[in-house]
């Protein structure tokens, strides 16, 4: 988790995306760059010679100059192909690290190329459904096996526990038609839904694994605050 997850969670909720939508962008964001906007791809960091602030810093000021033929994945969404790299640096010259222009970016890529994919993500109620369409239909990375779903999945679930349940853990309709899609699809991920009564020591026991791993998958920082409704990824 970073600092950037509450920005990013309400700018997708401002602009219209479901609770479900929005986790599962954010799932796969997180699956590319862990919501960092300053950051390249590792695997050119030693040919580069560079770190990501000065890569950033190199193409703000225009030292460096391969930017958008580099074939280097940049950013939130690890932009790679050089038609989607020179429209960002188009979009954020002289910023190009900027986390906001970077989402503004996001949102304008998908209302002008991706529209199947934002109309989903506008109507959907089932993370998983929005975690992969996001997955093979604007990520598209090499690797799309179940295995790679499930743990884009896992990422996304974590947001939807995280901002659309709450500490408060609010039933709403939508939340409602979630927990049963979790409920239905138990080949997709291992899951579980605290019900009334229920301690995280209790659920770790009944499912053979500790109270640390259990807060570990689900960004839970205080054990004994677990609240009716909440989807708990289980390993």
């Amino acid at each position: 988790m970073t600092g950037n997850e509450k920005i990013i969670w309400d700018f997708l909720k401002d602009n219209g995306l479901t609770d479900a939508g929005a986790a599962g962008l954010m799932g796969n964001l997180y699956a590319e760059s862990t919501l960092k906007s300053v950051i390249y791809e590792n695997s050119y960091k030693k040919s580069i010679g560079l770190t990501d602030q000065e890569y950033v810093d190199k193409v703000n000021d225009g030292t460096y100059t391969n930017f958008v033929n580099d074939k280097v994945g940049f950013g939130l969404a690890q932009w790679t192909f050089h038609t989607r790299k020179e429209a960002l640096l188009n979009k954020c010259k002289g910023k190009i690290g900027d986390l906001n222009c970077q989402l503004e970016y996001l949102l304008d890529e998908l209302k002008n190329d991706f529209k199947s994919v934002l109309n989903l993500l506008k109507t959907s109620n089932d993370v998983y459904e929005c975690a992969v369409k996001v997955l093979t239909d604007f990520e598209n990375p090499a690797v799309q096996s179940d295995t790679e779903k499930n743990k884009r999945y896992n990422y996304s679930l974590k947001y939807y526990n995280k901002f659309a349940l709450g500490t408060e853990q609010k039933e709403t309709k939508e939340t409602n038609e979630i927990n049963e899609t979790n409920e239905t699809n138990k080949t997709k991920e291992k899951t579980y839904t605290v019900v009334a009564g229920d301690t995280l020591s209790a659920i770790a026991k009944k499912f053979g694994t500790t109270v640390e791993i259990l807060c570990q998958l689900n960004g839970i920082e205080d054990p004994d605050k677990i609240n009716v409704g909440l989807v708990l990824i289980l390993p």
